[in-house]
């Protein structure tokens, strides 16, 4: 048996708390009992002490108080029931003891010393208790102090029979609860255990498989459904490695592919150096084309690990942008696009003017490749309170919605118009989408089938300072 397990556990700390409760719940009996034996008993001496002091006060007014000590002894005892002592104090001294009476100490009590329903208290008088109760009465007209007690041996023998029951008892109980306790855990927990062997059986190539839920809505099952949107979110990322590997190689492994025959088709005979320039330029743009791609994989890897941190600074948005759209005009132009412009004159924010200048570029390249000659491009920047909206439309060919989901997953490409005729392999729209989301932002679009397009960016801004005189 395994020390360490929660079923073992489980079941310790069961048996510690009960030990402990059965502690406090049997000394509280105890105490409760005890308490109870002691106000029945002082109850029965009070009523024992009112007897007796009627008596005495018959036995002083037939005789006389000058023959005090001699009139006690005349009193009929019988009255105070069998069993009972008692002894009378005149404040000074005892002035009558019964038989055995003598034993309880010999100071007399002042009647100032006693509250008006007497104290009681346990004395144990040759090895047994009895219970004594000091009173003041009046008697012929004296106050005499009282005390008249009870032995109580048989109740403290019940007490200590019940406390030895309880003592005894407790083990053969903790036993019994310990082991219905282990059994108990066992069930509670075989979910558990089944949830582990199905998690141990669940492996890179069944990631697809899930936990089986009870339908008892419990904290077991929402482990499950805990664990089933892990492995969920595992198996998505997994199947995003996979499928980011066999694209990252497809798209490499056309340009190399066209690197190594140029060269050897180059190789098989002498060529002229007209020739031999255009092979190495067809070389020198596949391998450039193949190092764009290399850095676009890396940058996305980096992001992928959540390695890659923009260096934000101060910067105006409005200029980066303005810088952008130089360069993407000259795009629009060279494609027979006309370019409109509508920016801020500023917009402080926070921002790496170099992540946001290629996020810009990224998009004004896009719609310059899918918008035909004599379309318009248009780029407009409204600043709110917190946040500055930066729209690219393009009048293009348009976007239908059965591709609008995928458009910023990488290596999708909507229909043979985005090949890699175009230039593009499918990373831009995943790179500005990062970009945005790695300055809080985010990018969305709107597109119509034969209506253009249009890119919607949000990025947080730097809030003006309120003026002070």
């Amino acid at each position: 048996m395994n020390r360490r397990s929660i079923r073992v556990r489980l079941a310790a700390w069961q048996a510690l708390v009960l030990m402990a409760t059965f502690a406090i719940a049997g000394g509280g009996v105890w105490l409760a009992m005890r308490d109870s034996i002691h106000e029945s008993v002082d109850e029965d001496l009070r009523a024992r002490l009112s007897l007796l002091e009627r008596e005495l006060t018959k036995a002083m007014d037939a005789a006389g108080a000058e023959h005090v000590e001699r009139r006690i002894d005349l009193v009929n005892l019988q009255a105070t029931g069998p069993g009972t002592r008692f002894r009378i104090s005149d404040g000074t001294r005892w002035i009558y003891q019964s038989p055995g009476a003598e034993k309880w100490g010999d100071e007399p009590i002042a009647s100032s010393s006693l509250q008006r329903r007497g104290r009681a208290r346990t004395l144990v008088v040759g090895g047994r208790p009895v219970r004594v109760l000091a009173a003041t009465a009046s008697v012929a007209d004296a106050i005499w102090v009282i005390q008249i007690g009870l032995p109580i041996g048989e109740f403290y023998e019940a007490l200590a029979g019940v406390a030895w029951t309880v003592v005894l008892a407790s083990p053969l109980v903790l036993l019994v609860a310990s082991v219905g306790g282990y059994w108990m855990s066992k069930r509670t927990l075989e979910p558990v255990a089944r949830i582990t062997r199905t998690a141990r059986a669940i492996s890179a190539e069944k990631l697809a498989a899930r936990l089986p839920l009870r339908g008892a809505d419990d904290e077991l099952d929402r482990l499950s459904e805990t664990l089933n949107e892990m492995f969920a979110r595992l198996d998505a990322a997994f199947r995003r490695v996979t499928q980011f590997t066999a694209d990252a190689s497809h798209e490499l492994r056309t340009p190399v592919a066209i690197i190594r025959t140029t060269a050897e088709v180059t190789r098989r005979r002498p060529r002229t150096e007209a020739e031999y320039t255009d092979a190495l330029d067809r070389i020198l743009a596949e391998s450039e084309r193949t190092s764009r791609l290399i850095d676009d994989l890396l940058m996305l890897a980096r992001s992928d690990a959540e390695g890659e941190e923009f260096a934000l600074e101060p910067m105006d948005l409005a200029q980066s942008l303005r810088e952008a759209c130089e360069e993407g005009c000259v795009l629009a132009d060279a494609a027979g696009l006309s370019c409109e412009v509508n920016l801020k004159p500023a917009c402080p924010a926070l921002g790496d003017p170099q992540a946001l200048r290629r996020l810009f570029l990224i998009l004004l390249d896009n719609a310059a490749k899918y918008t035909a000659p004599g379309g318009t491009l248009r780029v407009r920047m409204d600043v709110g309170r917190t946040d500055a909206i930066i729209e690219v439309q393009d009048t293009g060919m348009g976007i239908g919605p059965e591709d609008l989901p995928h458009v910023f997953e990488r290596f999708y490409r909507v229909g043979k118009d985005r090949s890699r005729a175009r230039g593009g392999v499918g990373l831009g729209l995943s790179i500005a989408q990062r970009i945005t989301a790695g300055h809080g932002g985010d990018i969305s679009v709107h597109s119509e089938p034969g209506a253009g397009s249009t890119f919607r960016v949000r990025l947080p801004i730097v809030a003006p300072a309120s003026s002070t005189d």
